[in-house]
Formats: C-alpha cells, structure tokens, sequence
C-alpha cells in the first residue's frame, strides 16, 4: 500500500489553510463568548469538550508542521507515535459526535459554522494528511498501550465532574442518567472503538513501510 507523493510546498499549503480555518474558528469563538458574556472564561471553560482539546491539539501540530516545514529534525520529532496517536484522538471526534451527538446538536449562526470545522472539516483534513504523509516511521504496536491512555484519563474526568458537579457534558458518559450497567456498555463500546482504532492506524502504517 503506497502513498501519493506530493511536494513539500503542496503539503505546506495544505497544512496552512487548515490550520488557519481551525485557528479562526478558534479565536472567533473566543472574541464572540467574550463580546455576548463579557467574560473569556466561559470560551476556556468549553475545553472541558474532548471536541475542542483534540482540536487544539491537530491544530498545534499543523502550525508547528507550518513553522518548521524545513526543519527535519523537528518535524521528524513530532511525526511518528505522537501523529498518530493526534490522528486516532481527532478520529474518535470525528465518529463520535457523527453518530452519537449530531442527531441531538443543530446548532444555527456562527455555532453552526463552528461545528462543521471542529467535528468534521479539521477531523478529516488532519486524516487526510495522515494518509498521505505518514510513511516515513514505522509504527510499533506498542503504541497502542501509550494512545489509549489520554482516552481513558478523560472518560476518569468526566466521571468524576458529573460527580461533583452533575454535568458529564456527554449523555452516554452520565451515570447517573443511565445507570451502571448502561454507562459500562457505553464505556466498553467506545474503549473497544479507540483501541479498534489504534490497532487499524498501526496495521496500515506498518502495510505502508514494510521494508
């Protein structure tokens, strides 16, 4: 399984419109929680979302892909497992609010806007760079074992904010709502998702970069 080659200049391209979108959208937000609360806080208080921290993660990424597109040392730092690993977190956005959330979120005005770029725009602009430019470092199932780890430590968060809060921000991680043999399946369910995740990711890369 051979990837397309394309020219470092198309892929800088390519990685400065998206990653300029997703900082637009991004700092949009920001000025327009700001202008109709008069507070900032609430915009950094919706990081809590593990929409918006695996966002800021591949947008990160993409902007020191940017800044250091003729750095190969750099660049081969931040490729590898931690692509990777940045590609399986934004996927899990991608899929799950498309089958779990968008039927109850339909957002209007700008919100709207940003819930194209955030869930699906970056999501499949960030795969897309992943497919035909992650060949270079093969992977180790290993990885596996480090990937699945921010997952679970944010499902442990969320556990514990419902807990003391009484918002699990996401309908099939509420507990109490759904009790404890429900919350489990939906827990297992999404935990076999990710690792089912991981381990396609490594399998292609590994087709990939057989020597």
């Amino acid at each position: 399984m051979k990837s397309i080659n394309f020219s470092s200049k198309t892929i800088l391209i390519y990685r400065v419109i998206f990653a300029g979108l997703s900082w637009f959208t991004l700092i949009t937000s920001a000025v327009i929680y700001t202008v109709s609360i008069g507070s900032i806080l609430e915009w950094f208080n919706s990081f809590k979302a593990f929409t918006m921290q695996t966002n800021l993660l591949v947008t990160i990424w993409f902007t020191l892909a940017i800044i250091y597109y003729n750095n190969t040392e750099i660049l081969d730092k931040i490729t590898g497992p931690l692509k990777g690993a940045f590609t399986m977190y934004i996927t899990i956005t991608f899929v799950v609010f498309a089958i779990l959330l968008s039927p109850f979120y339909q957002p209007t005005g700008y919100a709207a806007f940003s819930n194209i770029v955030l869930h699906y725009i970056t999501p499949i602009a960030f795969i897309v760079d992943w497919v035909f430019t992650e060949n270079k470092v093969r992977y180790k199932w290993n990885y596996l074992i480090y990937w699945i780890i921010y997952p679970l430590c944010y499902i442990i968060f969320i556990i514990i904010h419902g807990t003391f809060t009484g918002s699990y921000l996401y309908y099939f991680l509420d507990i109490s709502e759904l009790g404890i043999p429900v919350f489990f399946i939906f827990v297992s369910t999404l935990v076999a998702f990710g690792i089912g995740l991981a381990c396609l990711y490594i399998l292609i890369n590994r087709k990939r970069t057989r020597v």
